[in-house]
């Protein structure tokens, strides 16, 4: 299975998706940090601002990576080998079987 590219379109409108559900974490996260309410998260320091967003995209990271987990493991359980785990992921079968 090769990796599907996405289209401009596909990647506008997935960006756009991911930032409009990062803001709203990012704002909350932020507001239990400062202690500031949320409504003037983009008012403080830029670079406090830019960290407060770089944090967001960690969780989503890492919120990603668990689904994904969860998708290798309900692939899995279907009988999905590591060869089309790997190929799904872009990685070798090893890689796959390391990641599981």
């Amino acid at each position: 299975m090769m990796l599907p590219e996405i289209t401009h379109e596909e990647q506008k409108s997935l960006d756009k998706a991911l930032l409009d559900a990062l803001d709203p974490l990012a704002s909350a996260m932020r507001a239990r940090v400062t202690g500031l309410p949320v409504e003037r998260m983009w008012d403080a320091d830029p670079v406090d601002v830019s960290l407060s967003v770089l944090t967001a995209w960690k969780v989503v990271d890492a919120e990603v990576k668990r689904l994904t987990a969860i998708a290798a493991g309900t692939a899995g359980s279907y009988g999905t080998s590591y060869g089309q785990l790997g190929a799904a992921w872009g990685i070798t079968r090893q890689s796959a079987q390391e990641m599981a």
